[in-house]
C-alpha cells in the first residue's frame, strides 16, 4: 500500500497524462476486481500471501513492493521551476460572496485564503485529495455486499470517518504560504487559525454532504440520513477544531511531538470509537452475543436475525448525545484558541 501510494504520488507530480488517465485506471481496476474480471489475490499481494500461506508468495510480494518503491523514487522530479500565472482581481469578488461571515477581519482573511488557493491551483488538488478517499468508501459499498459480513455496517458507520480526512486538508492549508508577513499586521495567530478552519468547512462540507447522500442512496438507508448528517458535520468540525487548537499553524511539525499526539489520540479515538460502535446498534445486532461462534463457523457468510428495538433507540440517542458533545467541545476549543495561541508569532 505504501509503495503504490508513493508511485501514485510520483506520477501525479509529473502532471498530464498521469493526472488524467491515472484515476480512470484505478477505477477500472477496482470495477474489474468487483465484477470478478481481475483476480483480487494477484493484485493484492498481501491477500495472496495470506490465502496461499506460501513463503514464495511472501518473498515475491515483498520484492514487488520494494521494486515499486524504487521505481517511484526514480520517477520523482528534481524540478523546482516556478510557473508564473496571471489572474484578475479575485479578492473583491470573493469577499463580496462571504457576506454571511459579517464585516469582521475573519471575513477578509478567509477571502485572502481562498485567493491563495485559487491562484496557486491548490484548491483543485486539495479537493481531489479530499474526495478520492470518499469515492473509495463509496466504491466499497458498491463492490461488497455488507449484508453477508459478520459486522452490521450501515450508513451511520461511515459518518465518523469523514473527520479523519479533515486533518490532511487543514495541514495542507497551513503549508500553502508562509504567514511571516502577518507579524507586521494588526492580527493575531488565532485569527488566522479560525479563518483556516472556516475555509476548510466551506471547501469540504459540500463534498461530505454529497458523499453521505450518495451513500444513503446506495445502502437504501434514507431514514438514517438526517442523523448521519448531524454526526458527520459534528465530527468534521470537532476534528479540525481539535487539530487547530493543539497544533496551531504547524500540524506537520506537531505530529512528531509525542506530548501533542497523545492528547490528539485521546481526543479523537475515544469519541470516534464510541460513534462507530454505537452505529452497529442501528441494524442487525444478533451477532453481538455470539459473534465468534457464528463467524468462526460461517466466516463472511455468518448471519443473524435479531432486531432489538431498545438497543437501537439507546444507540441512536447515544450517537446524538456524543455529536452534541462534540459540537460543544468544538465551541470550547474555539474560545480557548486565544489563550493558547494569542501570544504566538506567525510561523509555520
Amino acid at each position: 500500500g505504501l509503495a503504490l501510494s508513493f508511485l501514485a504520488s510520483s506520477l501525479w507530480l509529473r502532471g498530464r497524462p498521469y493526472t488524467l488517465f491515472g484515476p480512470v485506471f484505478v477505477v477500472a481496476v477496482g470495477v474489474g476486481v468487483g465484477v470478478g474480471a481481475l483476480p483480487a489475490d494477484l493484485l493484492l499481494w498481501g491477500l495472496a500471501a495470506q490465502s496461499t500461506q506460501s513463503g514464495l508468495a511472501i518473498l515475491l510480494g515483498l520484492s514487488l513492493s520494494i521494486g515499486v518503491g524504487l521505481l517511484a523514487s526514480l520517477l520523482i522530479l528534481d524540478d523546482f521551476d516556478v510557473s508564473v500565472v496571471e489572474r484578475g482581481d479575485l479578492l473583491a469578488p470573493i469577499h463580496a460572496r462571504l457576506g454571511f461571515l459579517g464585516r469582521g477581519h475573519i471575513r477578509l482573511i478567509v477571502a485572502k485564503e481562498f485567493v491563495d488557493l485559487i491562484r496557486s491551483g491548490a484548491i483543485k488538488k486539495m479537493t481531489v485529495s479530499y474526495a478520492i478517499p470518499l469515492l473509495v468508501l463509496l466504491g466499497m459499498a458498491w463492490l461488497v455486499d455488507f449484508a453477508e459480513a459478520p459486522i452490521p455496517i450501515n450508513l451511520l458507520s461511515y459518518a465518523p470517518f469523514l473527520g479523519f480526512f479533515g486533518f490532511n486538508f487543514y495541514s495542507w492549508l497551513t503549508i500553502l504560504d508562509s504567514p511571516d508577513f502577518m507579524n507586521g499586521l494588526p492580527l493575531k495567530v488565532p485569527d488566522l487559525i479560525r479563518a483556516k478552519v472556516v475555509v476548510y468547512f466551506l471547501a469540504t462540507s459540500w463534498i461530505s454532504l454529497i458523499f453521505i447522500v450518495l451513500m444513503a442512496w446506495r445502502l437504501d438507508e434514507w431514514a438514517s440520513l438526517p442523523t448521519s448528517i448531524i454526526v458527520m458535520f459534528a465530527n468534521s468540525v470537532y476534528i479540525v477544531a481539535l487539530t487547530a487548537f493543539l497544533m496551531g499553524l504547524r500540524p506537520n511539525k506537531a505530529i512528531f511531538d509525542a506530548s501533542i499526539m497523545v492528547w490528539f489520540w485521546i481526543g479523537t479515538v475515544l469519541p470516534l470509537l464510541g460513534l462507530f460502535l454505537l452505529s452497529f446498534t442501528q441494524g442487525d445486532v444478533g451477532l453481538y452475543g455470539n459473534w465468534w461462534e457464528r463467524a468462526s463457523q460461517d466466516g463472511l457468510a455468518a448471519t443473524a436475525q435479531m432486531y432489538d428495538e431498545s438497543m437501537v433507540q439507546q444507540g441512536y440517542m447515544g450517537m446524538i448525545a456524543i455529536s452534541i458533545g462534540l459540537i460543544f467541545a468544538s465551541a470550547l476549543l474555539w474560545k480557548l484558541m486565544d489563550k493558547r495561541w494569542g501570544r504566538s508569532e506567525f510561523s509555520n
